[in-house]
C-alpha cells in the first residue's frame, strides 16, 4: 500500500454526515425550515439553467458598488459557510452566493452526463446573465478556486478580479504526502499511536491498510486522528463551531458527488491548462495551517508569467476555511487586492 493511500479516508470521513441518495435529500428538504427559510429569503432569485430544465440558488446581499460573486468547495459542499462575507466586507459591496447545480438548495440531478467541469462554467456564464453581473469579482474556495480558474480562462472579458483560495492544481502526490506529514506529527502526539509515526511518514503503512474492521489500527487511528485533523487543518476555532460552516457541512451533496463520479472527474482534470491563460488580475489566498501547501502558490503563480498582476497572500492565523479562523486577515487581504484594483480603475 502506498503511503497516500491512508489519506484517501479524508474525503469519505468529511462527507460521513453528508447527504448521498436523491431520495434521502428530498426527504431532508421537505422536513427542513433552514431549506424553506432560504428559498424564500429576501435576496434569493432561483435561476433557470440547461435549457430551463433545472434550477439553481442564489442570493445577493448588499447594495455596493463592488459586485463579489462567490463559488463553494465540495464538490457538493452548501454555500452557507460564506454567510460571514457580508458583513465583514461591508457596505460598499455586493455579495452574490450560488448553490452550484447538485448541491442542497438547487436542483440535484442524479445524472452523471451532467457533470462536467465545462458545464459547470457555463452555468456560471448563465447565471451570470440573468444576474446582469459585469464587470465583477470572482472568488472561489476549494474546488470553487479551480471552477474560477475554468471560468476565468474562457470568459475574461466579465471579470475585474479573480480571487482564488485553499487550494492548488497538485493533486495526488503532493497534496497527499503533505498530509501525511500532516497526520504523523498528529500521531506523534498521541501516546498509543506514536511509535506508529515514523511508519507512516516514511512510507511504510501496510499495517494502516485496514479499515474495515474497530479492532483493526488502521481504523481506530483514523477514528482518534480524525478529528485532530479537523481542529488543526480545516477550521482553527474553539468548538462549537460557527453554525453555518456546520450547516455546509450537514447539508453537504458531496457523496452523491462522488458516487455519480464528478469528484473522481475533478481530480484528474489538468485544471493548469486554464491558469496559464488567465491575465485577469489575480491573488491566491492560502492558510499557514490549510492542508494545502502553501509553497505550491508560488508555483502556480509562476505558471501565470504572462499575468503582471498576481500576488499571494497566506493567512497567518488560518487553515482551510481562513474566512472563519483568520477571518481577519482573510477579508483584510480580500478587500486590499479589491480596492488596489478599484482605484487603478479611477487613475
Amino acid at each position: 500500500m502506498r503511503k497516500h493511500a491512508f489519506l484517501l479516508i479524508i474525503f469519505f470521513l468529511f462527507l460521513e454526515n453528508g447527504l448521498s441518495q436523491e431520495t434521502d435529500i428530498q426527504t431532508k428538504r421537505q422536513r427542513d425550515s433552514i431549506y424553506t427559510n432560504a428559498i424564500k429569503a429576501k435576496g434569493v432569485k432561483i435561476i433557470p439553467i440547461r435549457n430551463k430544465k433545472y434550477n439553481v440558488w442564489t442570493k445577493k446581499s448588499g447594495t455596493g458598488k463592488i459586485k463579489l460573486f462567490l463559488l463553494h468547495g465540495g464538490p457538493g459542499t452548501s454555500p452557507e459557510y460564506f454567510e460571514n462575507f457580508p458583513s465583514k466586507l461591508g457596505k460598499n459591496y455586493t455579495i452574490y452566493l450560488y448553490s452550484q447545480l447538485g448541491t442542497y438548495f438547487s436542483d440535484i440531478p442524479k445524472d452523471s452526463t451532467l457533470y462536467s467541469v465545462e458545464s459547470f462554467v457555463n452555468d456560471i456564464e448563465e447565471v451570470r446573465k440573468s444576474l446582469n453581473l459585469e464587470q465583477f469579482y470572482i472568488l472561489g474556495h476549494s474546488w470553487g478556486n479551480q471552477l474560477a480558474q475554468a471560468y476565468a480562462a474562457k470568459y475574461p472579458e466579465h471579470l475585474k478580479g479573480l480571487l482564488l483560495c485553499n487550494n492548488i492544481n497538485e493533486k495526488d502526490e503532493v497534496i497527499a504526502d503533505y498530509q501525511t506529514q500532516l497526520y504523523a506529527n498528529i500521531l506523534d502526539d498521541m501516546p498509543e499511536f506514536k511509535k506508529y509515526a515514523d511508519s507512516l511518514r516514511f512510507g511504510f503503512s501496510g499495517k494502516f491498510s485496514d479499515f474495515s474492521s474497530p479492532d483493526a489500527l488502521g481504523f481506530k487511528i483514523r477514528q482518534k486522528a480524525w478529528p485532530i485533523m479537523l481542529e488543526k487543518h480545516y477550521v482553527r476555532l474553539s468548538k462549537p463551531i460557527p453554525k453555518a460552516l456546520f450547516l455546509s457541512k450537514e447539508h453537504s451533496t458531496g457523496r452523491l458527488m462522488s458516487e455519480l463520479g464528478f469528484t473522481q472527474s475533478i481530480n484528474s482534470t489538468d485544471f493548469n491548462k486554464y491558469l496559464t491563460n488567465i491575465k485577469t488580475p489575480t491573488l491566491f489566498i492560502g492558510g499557514k495551517y490549510d492542508f494545502i501547501p502553501s509553497a505550491y502558490y508560488v508555483k502556480m503563480r509562476d505558471r501565470m508569467a504572462n499575468n503582471p498582476n498576481v500576488d499571494i497572500y497566506i493567512c497567518p492565523n488560518g487553515s482551510h476555511f481562513a474566512m472563519w479562523d483568520d477571518e481577519t486577515n482573510f477579508f483584510q487581504a480580500v478587500n486590499k487586492f479589491i480596492l488596489k484594483i478599484e482605484d487603478g480603475n479611477k487613475k
